[in-house]
Formats: structure tokens, sequence, C-alpha cells
């Protein structure tokens, strides 16, 4: 990669982390942990939800910037990932036990989960199922947790499972949620910054 094309995209990455949302805090818990057991109940519960945010991505010898639109109801997801100035797109459509790639002008292609998808296709692969639940400020339920913290209000603060580091840097609310705004995931290969820009609960 060019030292110009690396350039931009530390520029990208900055101007997508810069911007800063205008979050409503909850009144700090006395008891985070009793807060943090009833906050899990509740999301636990949501069926269903979607988001808009800009995410970047950076792997060991390349990286990308786009939009990032995700809905999720039960099992079943759509994630869309476009790219700016018209370098590309990503979509991904499916459930638990199959899942269908797409990208522009190439035959789409099929397997049993988005992680086997995307190590195929991109030699890299995105922690789909788990997202799904550290998104919404969830330790995935079919992974061992190593460790967490929570902040003063009982939310997730920081998150180590399935060898990925997880940081909550901001949360907003969400109708009578309070639901991540900004989200840092990294592991030995891979780091991810997303910024969400709008929720949607359905």
């Amino acid at each position: 990669m060019s030292q110009g094309k690396v350039s931009l995209i530390g520029v990208l990455m900055l101007a997508l982390l810069a911007g800063c949302m205008p979050l409503r805090q909850p009144p700090p818990s006395f008891d985070p942990e009793l807060t943090w057991q009833e906050r899990r109940l509740a999301l636990q519960k949501l069926g269903g939800w979607k988001l808009k945010g800009r995410l970047a991505i950076d792997a060991i010898h390349e990286a990308w910037t786009g939009t990032l639109r995700w809905v999720q109801k039960d099992e079943k997801f759509e994630i869309l990932w476009i790219s700016p100035l018209g370098q590309g797109s990503v979509e991904l459509q499916g459930n638990s036990e199959r899942v269908t790639l797409r990208v522009p002008k190439e035959a789409p292609i099929t397997a049993a989960s988005a992680e086997e998808l995307l190590g195929i296709r991109l030699g890299w692969s995105l922690p789909v199922s788990g997202l799904r639940y550290w998104l919404l400020g969830l330790p995935a339920p079919n992974l061992p947790v190593a460790s967490r913290s929570l902040d003063s209000f009982g939310r997730l603060h920081s998150l180590s499972q399935g060898g990925w580091q997880i940081r909550y840097l901001g949360y907003q609310s969400v109708e009578n949620y309070q639901l991540p705004g900004k989200v840092f995931l990294d592991n030995p290969k891979l780091r991810l910054r997303l910024v969400i820009d709008r929720w949607h609960l359905v």
C-alpha cells in the first residue's frame, strides 16, 4: 500500500472517530453490578434492532473505512458495509445456519457462517456471531468471558471474549435503553472502530 493511501486512510479514520455525540447520561448506580444484571436481562429480551454507523477496519497490511448498516431480527440478520468514494460494498444476509455474501459484479457465495464467508472472500474474518451481542453492550452467550469491567452506571466498560478486547467509549439513550455509541474491538490481527450514529428498535 502506498504511503499516500495509508495517509488518506489515517485521515479518514481520525475524522470518523472525531465526531462528538450528545449523550444523555443516567444517574450513577449505587450498585453497578446489580444494575448490570438488570440491564443484561432487559437487553437479552430485545427481539430486533437496526443501526447505522461508521466503521473503520485496520488489518495487518490493509485498512478500510465505510458506512455500516445492520438489521437484526431474532436469528436473521442483514449487514451492509459501503466504502466511501465508490470503492465497493459487502452485503451479508442469513441466520444461524446459512449465510450469503454479495459483492458487486460477483456471484453470491453461501456458507454455514459469516465468519467462514469473510475468511474465504477477504482473507480475514469479522466475529459476526459475537458482534450481534457486543454491539448491544452484552457478552456473547456462546463464548466464555475472560474478563469484564463495568462503569459507574452498570454498563459494560470493557470485555475480553473470544480472543477480542472490546471497549465501550460512549453510550446513548434509545427509548428505555442505554445502547453503545462508540465501540472499539481489537485482536492480534484486526482492529475495528465503530461509531453508531443511529439505533432503531423493532
